[in-house]
């Protein structure tokens, strides 16, 4: 199971009512928080997950609203109790430890060690955190930006009925199941005696300030859940989308189409969209059922057996 819950919903400054964009991915015990702005440990404590247990944060660019709310946060995760042996992992795009480093000229001494991760973009770069396999891929947006993709894989399924026909003692069922070959009465035995069919897992994908680009649908293609920024809601607005590198709602939409996600969460709403509500059929045309992100809005996915 992945749960996913939204900090924020706004784009370059929060407003009243409007957290800047962020999510939080709980999953196995570990927790992943997904951009960090000016207030977003606020969010992290309405939504009431914890916070000292955040061990990866994932910066997807170094625009103030992204990053502005790191030291305030790494403060406050110290003061909640974690020590020097629990580091907590920054990745993001080449730079991040400058960046952090910089920022945290007025947050210097922490109780616990932060280590960097420079995230290359390409699909054989990931990060393991607990079960999930986090990768990222490039966006187009005035600097450089990643998204990211967060996959829970599946085990195929043991099939007792077959170690129960081979003879096997139960107590080489286990090993079985975890891809050993085993050896019983001279003779061996492959986990694909005893297991089924591979299994599809879960999915999440996080996409924010970026035109829409093919690389990026192939990226997120098939995802239980794609996160995707939505700057604009009127088609008007697409000369404005072109020249800050953003997005209008049918593109965000396009993207979710394109990808087949299984649902599509709208966020990155610009400060001058007070109500993102007004162009929601520009988006649905394209990706009926298009959720609008809001403060809070979670959801917990899981396989369907």
């Amino acid at each position: 199971m992945i749960d996913v819950g939204m900090l924020g919903v706004g784009g370059t400054l929060p407003m009243p009512g409007r957290p800047l964009s962020s999510a939080l991915i709980r999953c196995g015990g570990e927790m992943i928080l997904m951009d960090c702005g000016e207030g977003t440990q606020v969010g992290l404590r309405k939504l009431g997950w914890g916070i000292k247990d955040i061990g990866t944060i994932l910066i997807s660019h170094f625009h103030a609203d992204h990053v502005g709310g790191i030291p305030g946060l790494l403060l406050t995760i110290g003061n909640s109790g974690r020590t020097k042996s629990e580091p907590l992992t920054i990745a993001g795009p080449r730079g991040i430890g400058r960046i952090v480093d910089g920022l945290r000229v007025i947050a210097p001494h922490l109780p616990y060690p932060v280590k960097y991760r420079e995230m290359t973009g390409k699909p054989d770069d990931v990060i393991p955190v607990g079960p999930l396999r986090v990768t990222s891929a490039w966006a187009e947006h005035e600097i450089p930006c990643l998204a990211y993709r967060f996959d829970l894989p599946r085990a195929r399924p043991f099939l007792p009925e077959n170690a129960k026909k081979l003879g096997l003692p139960v107590e080489f069922w286990k090993r079985l199941q975890r891809g050993e070959t085993v050896t019983f009465d001279g003779k061996n035995y492959l986990p694909e005696d005893v297991l089924g069919p591979p299994r599809p897992g879960l999915s999440v994908g996080f996409v924010t300030d970026t035109r829409p680009t093919q690389q990026l649908v192939e990226f997120v293609t098939d995802v239980n859940l794609l996160i995707c920024e939505a700057m604009y809601g009127d088609p008007e607005d697409l000369p404005k989308a072109l020249e800050n590198k953003h997005m209008v709602f049918a593109e965000s939409a396009m993207i979710g189409a394109a990808a087949r996600a299984g649902q599509l969460w709208l966020t990155h709403f610009s400060p001058a969209l007070p109500f993102p509500e007004q162009y929601r059929a520009e988006a649905e045309r394209i990706y009926p059922g298009v959720v609008l992100g809001r403060e809070m809005l979670s959801t917990s996915i899981t396989f369907p057996d």
